[in-house]
């Protein structure tokens, strides 16, 4: 397994070894980039992040052989090769670290206010940690080629167009490896009963560790999220905003710190084990 950095190209899309066809999809950490123009673009793996080339062949013994591309990051745990082979499918041309309707998720409140709760996905259940290329656009599949300062959707596919824009003549950057993916907990999403009563600020606190799972595709900025399930909700959470201990569930609304012995209100995962 070779290291590679982000916009270095791996392998190209169709390889011919031994008369047989090799065909290569990017997955985690990679992109299907094209270089060339007109009849003349070759389809490419790129990198998006830092990591090792991880190949894993899906359908052996077939007349073409099939091959995921993924780049993994030297922190990242994933290992659920198996799984992502089952939902495999060719016509999806950027990697599938994507969240999607009904996936449960590890998040982490950022902040709140009286109507919702603004969170970051850290992970995907089954699927390993969400990496912050993943994505469309400035976020992703743009990752690899120069984007203005900041971010955006526009992007400059050589050093010679950025130097000629003169909006961004002094501020462009290359390698823009985007934001991580952004939900929301409604106050109508915490609860399955008693949703008029919901008080955000009685359910999450930023930094609290919840787990979710994503009810909709969102505004485009955000997913939504949802916790009204007796499974979903705070997982780990900090007392006084973070500053105190480690808290544990007492019931399915309250956490107790052991130390100091203060208690605060929570929406609880479970807190009782069978």
């Amino acid at each position: 397994m070779s290291i590679v950095i982000p916009g270095q190209y791996i392998t190209p899309a169709y390889k011919l070894a031994d008369s047989k066809i090799q065909k290569y999809y990017p997955r985690k950490g990679a992109i299907l980039s094209h270089i060339g123009e007109g009849a003349n673009r070759i389809p490419v793996i790129v990198a998006t992040v830092v990591g090792k080339v991880v190949y894993h062949e899906v359908d052996e013994g077939s007349e073409v052989q099939l091959f995921l591309v993924s780049v993994m990051p030297k922190s990242n745990t994933y290992h659920a090769y198996e799984q992502e082979s089952k939902d495999f499918r060719e016509s999806n041309s950027i990697s599938i670290n994507l969240p999607k309707e009904n996936d449960v998720v590890l998040v982490k409140i950022t902040k709140i206010n009286t109507r919702q709760a603004y969170c970051e996905i850290l992970t995907v259940e089954g699927f390993g940690n969400v990496l912050q290329d993943s994505g469309v656009g400035a976020n992703g599949e743009l990752a690899h080629t120069s984007v203005p300062y900041g971010g955006g959707s526009q992007a400059f596919s050589s050093h010679q167009t950025v130097a000629s824009s003169q909006s961004t003549l002094t501020s462009a950057v290359t390698n823009d490896l985007g934001e991580n993916f952004k939900g929301i907990i409604r106050s109508q999403d915490v609860r399955s009963t008693d949703r008029d009563k919901v008080k955000i600020i009685e359910s999450f606190k930023p930094g609290d560790i919840v787990r979710a799972i994503i009810i909709s595709l969102g505004d485009g900025s955000n997913y939504y999220l949802s916790t009204a399930k007796n499974d979903l909700g705070v997982l780990f959470a900090k007392s006084e905003n973070g500053s105190g201990d480690l808290m544990f569930p007492v019931d399915w609304q309250t956490m107790v710190d052991k130390t100091s012995g203060v208690v605060e209100k929570r929406k609880c995962a479970k807190p009782f084990t069978e």
